[in-house]
């Protein structure tokens, strides 16, 4: 009798995560999967060809944006500090 209550308590050990790692698993909500905004880029100057078509997240296109909008405010502002400086 001892002898088969020590063959037991390892198969336990193993069959336990098992049991546990699948119960949890179907609690666990799906992954949720952004869905992609594409925007189309206009042609290039002289073509009669269609864009190009990019697409990416809402965050990376808030990304894209955000940094777009820094890099025009930076350029308006050397372009008005260089008025300035000009030399007559």
């Amino acid at each position: 009798m001892h002898f088969k209550m020590m063959a037991a308590v390892p198969a336990m050990l193993f069959v336990a995560p098992a049991i546990a790692q699948s119960a949890t698993d179907a609690t666990a909500p799906a992954p949720v999967k952004e869905k992609k905004m594409c925007r189309r880029d206009g042609p290039a100057t002289g073509s009669i060809l269609g864009g190009h078509v990019t697409c990416h997240t809402k965050a990376e296109w808030d990304r894209i944006d955000g940094a777009n909008a820094r890099n025009a405010d930076d350029v308006l502002q050397r372009s008005r500090d260089n008025i300035g400086t000009t030399s007559r």
